[in-house]
């Protein structure tokens, strides 16, 4: 598959998993789909799927195990034919986790950098 061609099924993959529908589910905010490569060195995919927020005992495993398998099953009529890891996050969650990320990118050193401060603080 060409790399447009791999782009455009990986676009697909987000708005079809954006539709999917799976019942008594919490609504899909956002999805989006990445290459990946697995904990054995394999090339695979990851969705990243935002939900509205679960109810008190989190969401149902009927629920992520239904998603999960949907998820697989779509990629396969796209011609994807590596696995897809899911993962599921809240809106808030996930608005942590890129916040997360802004900071590595950035090359933040912020936790060392209040570490070294409270040394000096320390020994002073």
């Amino acid at each position: 598959m060409s790399v447009n061609r791999r782009d455009e099924a990986l676009n697909e993959l987000a708005e079809a998993i954006r539709e999917v529908d799976v019942p008594a589910a919490p609504t899909i905010v956002r999805a989006s789909v990445e290459p990946y490569t697995d904990a054995d060195g394999e090339p695979a995919l990851k969705a990243m799927i935002i939900l509205d927020a679960p109810e008190e005992g989190g969401w149902s495993a009927e629920f992520t195990h239904a998603l999960r398998r949907q998820v697989n099953r779509l990629a396969a009529e796209r011609g994807l034919d590596e696995h897809v890891y899911v993962a599921l996050f809240t809106e808030e969650e996930f608005a942590a986790r890129e916040h997360a990320d802004d900071l590595r990118e950035e090359g933040s050193t912020h936790a060392i950098d209040q570490a070294l401060s409270r040394d000096r603080q320390d020994g002073s």
